[in-house]
């Protein structure tokens, strides 16, 4: 009884260390395998470089959001070096003019302004928090809080963001609204909305219903 004890015990310590809740400092995810709530397998550290431990923005594409902004993810996927040590990064332009609309991630958040200056607003049921913020300072957005970014100075606005998860789920209100195959009259009805203008952002974003 004790024997099978002790082997038990020993195929969950060696299952663990292939995910990335390990003993060791760091785990390189196998993004060729699952995902899971611990994170990715781990490749073996001998295939590890210095190389996988940073991380360049520079010519890589940026995801259009229609509000001429750019989103930059460095996440588990970009860096998987990341894989279960709880954050991951990314930078985020906005052109003169232009805006992130209001969306919210499945982690914290510190957005950190690299150029220019952006209003910011982070909403609650009862209360929105407003500030505008320059280059080397930065906001806290609390997970699951919606919050929009408006660049509100001269010339493209850069900041770059720190997340408190490797994945963290980035999800805009309006995508989910309108970009949804929900029909267009119970969208109405639990928006405020009148019809015809739930219709037209459905034409813009792609819905259906």
């Amino acid at each position: 009884m004790t024997n099978s004890i002790v082997i038990l015990l020993l195929c969950a310590l060696l299952s663990s260390t292939s995910h990335a809740s390990t003993l060791q400092n760091f785990c390189k995810a196998d993004l060729s395998g699952p995902d899971s709530p611990t994170g990715y397998h781990c490749v073996p550290s001998e295939n590890v470089t210095a190389n996988d431990f940073k991380y360049s923005f520079n010519g890589k594409p940026g995801i259009p959001v229609p509000s001429n902004s750019l989103l930059y993810p460095a996440d588990v996927n970009q860096i998987p070096i990341v894989n279960g040590g709880g954050l991951s990064a990314g930078l985020v332009e906005i052109a003169e003019g232009g805006f992130l609309p209001l969306h919210r991630h499945g982690a914290n958040e510190i957005l950190l302004v690299l150029q220019g200056k952006l209003n910011v607003g982070l909403m609650t049921p009862r209360k929105a928090y407003l500030n505008t913020i320059g280059v080397r300072e930065f906001v806290y957005f609390p997970q699951g809080l919606s919050h929009y970014l408006i660049n509100s100075g001269r010339g493209k606005a850069v900041a770059f963001a720190a997340y408190s998860s490797a994945s963290p789920p980035f999800n805009f209100d309006h995508l989910e609204k309108y970009a949804s195959d929900v029909p267009s009259l119970i969208v109405s009805r639990v928006t405020f909305l009148d019809d015809p203008q739930v219709r037209k952002l459905k034409a813009r974003f792609n819905g259906t219903g």
